[in-house]
């Protein structure tokens, strides 16, 4: 019986351990490894995303990878260094990325001093232009002027790029080093207006704003572009900067995750970064430029399943998302249940044969009592007794046998020894006892 409530107790345990370790690894917090590029404004924004998610305890925790640009980013993400990254739309696109959110959009800009002649992109051809990076190289940004200056049929040939970091802008057009300035950067980063400042400083004039007038056809050309109007004063200033909306083109800093990751971490990372946009402004205000790319197929950059499942309303629930685990926990409980009661039945099978025994032994007993010519006779019948007692208190099975099989064993050894002691009392006075007939008749238990 001991044994049973053991066996019974240890698979509860088993289950309680169980449910205690799923219970802990459904709640433990997330960590996932975000690669940031150098960017001042993407370091600020991800920085203050990690510190919203830690204070609100959230599942998703963000441990932020500095790296040199997207294309470090995006080599972080493919060799798994990273489980998210921030990257450049042209960068992502020839990377497996898939896209969660659009961080922001960088305007493309092409700047002139004021009372500059260029008026126009073909305007650029024989010019030295300014290519104004924030990352290690200008290679992104030079290979987006490629793409802008290929559309109006001039060769890289014929313009000379000139590698500037902002801090350079000033400089360079005051010497005359560069003729107009390149620059995709989001019209809310401070940095524009320090260009815009630079400029109108060694001119003092306001700077002209060079239209890309083909914008659509160009986007067309190239999927990571998208056409993108720079609107009147976008940039403040009075009169204001530009003077006149624009045409332009914009190229997206996009959160991207590996495809490998599992589409429930997607949808709650997606899920976050919305819903927390506004507490993450508070101190990096580029927050409030995040927003929903587009879930439609037939996109350049694809979207997480996780992601799209989220914005389009198709999340699973939990007990949809763990019915799996729930179904498999359940198999193995059951599992577990039937063999604690196989293992529970056959040890109680054996006791209650070894309990049968020791009754047929002590019916023996009884019975060859009641005939026993000697004293010597019934000295070895006490003897059995006694080894049947021995037995029954030492086997650790009999410990197990319900109450009845121990009341029968207890029975049959009281009515042995009654069964001795009358027989020698009966030779001692030279009589013979009386077999009774249920005594000598009594039937062996099977």
């Amino acid at each position: 019986m001991g044994k049973t409530v053991l066996a019974v107790v240890a698979v509860a345990m088993v289950a309680l351990g169980g449910a205690a370790a799923a219970l802990y690894l459904l709640n433990r917090p997330e960590v996932l490894h975000v690669a940031v590029p150098s960017m001042v404004e993407d370091v600020h924004l991800m920085a203050s995303a990690e510190h919203v998610f830690n204070h609100q305890h959230e599942q998703i925790r963000l441990r932020i990878v500095p790296v040199e640009d997207s294309a470090s980013a995006a080599t972080a993400l493919e060799s798994g260094a990273a489980d998210l990254a921030v990257m450049r739309s042209d960068i992502a696109l020839t990377s497996s990325a898939q896209t969660l959110a659009i961080l922001h959009r960088n305007a493309i800009l092409l700047i002139a001093p004021g009372g500059t002649k260029l008026r126009h992109v073909g305007d650029l051809r024989g010019k030295r232009i300014g290519v104004v990076h924030e990352v290690r190289s200008m290679d992104p940004n030079a290979r987006l002027l490629d793409a802008i200056l290929s559309q109006y049929e001039i060769s890289p040939k014929a313009v000379t790029m000139v590698s500037l970091s902002p801090g350079e802008v000033r400089a360079a057009v005051e010497t005359g080093r560069v003729d107009a300035i390149f620059a995709a950067i989001a019209p809310q980063n401070g940095l524009v207006n320090e260009i815009l400042g630079a400029i109108a400083s060694v001119s003092r004039k306001p700077p002209v704003f060079i239209p890309i007038s083909e914008a659509k056809a160009i986007a067309k050309r190239f999927p990571a572009l998208e056409p993108y109007e720079i609107i009147q004063g976008a940039f403040g200033g009075d009169p204001p900067r530009p003077q006149a909306a624009i045409d332009s083109l914009s190229v997206s800093a996009l959160l991207v995750a590996r495809g490998s990751l599992h589409d429930s971490l997607a949808a709650e990372v997606t899920r976050l970064f919305f819903s927390h946009r506004g507490a993450i402004a508070l101190t990096a205000p580029l927050a409030n430029s995040i927003e929903a790319p587009s879930t439609d197929k037939g996109s350049a950059i694809p979207v997480h399943q996780g992601a799209a499942d989220y914005l389009d309303g198709n999340e699973r629930g939990f007990f949809e998302r763990y019915s799996d685990l729930f179904y498999i926990g359940a198999m193995l409980l059951s599992l577990i249940g039937s063999g604690a009661a196989a293992l529970a039945s056959r040890f109680n099978t054996h006791a209650h044969e070894r309990s049968e025994q020791l009754t047929e032994k002590l019916l023996e007993v009884l019975q060859t009592a009641r005939a026993a010519a000697t004293p010597t006779e019934l000295d070895d019948l006490e003897r059995q007794v006694d080894e049947v007692l021995t037995n029954t208190l030492g086997d650790r099975r009999l410990r197990g046998v319900e109450a009845p099989g121990l009341h029968l064993i207890t029975l049959a050894l009281d009515q042995a020894r009654r069964a001795i002691e009358e027989r020698r009392l009966a030779l001692t006075r030279g009589r013979e006892v009386v077999n009774f007939p249920s005594a000598r008749n009594l039937p062996v238990v099977k």
